[in-house]
């Protein structure tokens, strides 16, 4: 079981990392761009290089809207932390007190993360606009 909540726990740190460098990305490349156009329409650069920089600005902020990298991090981030709780307070236990009941209790604080990040992530694609899985309908 042990084995198993580390596995998760791997897998909500890559996660969680993977999300916050995209994240960061994603905030730095919209900065760099948005400057960039302001610059170049301010010095009067050539219309192309003005109006391909914006572009690259709108792009960036359609991107963040639709991957939201910052709230993926977060929610792994969450899920990483409780889960690491559990796994250190089984890890503390002594040899003969890792018994069934610990095992069962370490897997359905495993059940009880995954099971609410997911509902935290669906709530918040829900919130974030409408069609079939706004109205609780999955299509093909």
């Amino acid at each position: 079981m042990l084995a198993y909540a580390e596995e998760e726990l791997a897998w909500y740190a890559g996660t969680r990392d993977r999300a916050r460098r995209l994240h960061q990305l994603t905030e730095l490349t919209a900065l760099i761009t948005g400057a960039a156009t302001v610059v170049a329409a301010g010095i009067q650069a050539p219309a192309a290089v003005t109006a391909s920089l914006a572009g690259a600005a709108v792009f960036i902020g359609g991107f963040r809207q639709v991957f939201q990298h910052v709230d993926r991090w977060v929610l792994a981030a969450e899920s990483w932390t409780s889960l690491r709780v559990e796994v250190h307070r089984y890890r503390l236990l002594t040899d003969e007190d890792r018994d069934q009941s610990a095992r069962e209790r370490l897997l359905q604080k495993i059940e009880e993360v995954a099971a609410t990040e997911v509902t935290a992530w669906a709530s918040g694609r829900r919130a974030a606009g409408g069609g079939a899985a706004h109205q609780g309908q999955i299509t093909p």
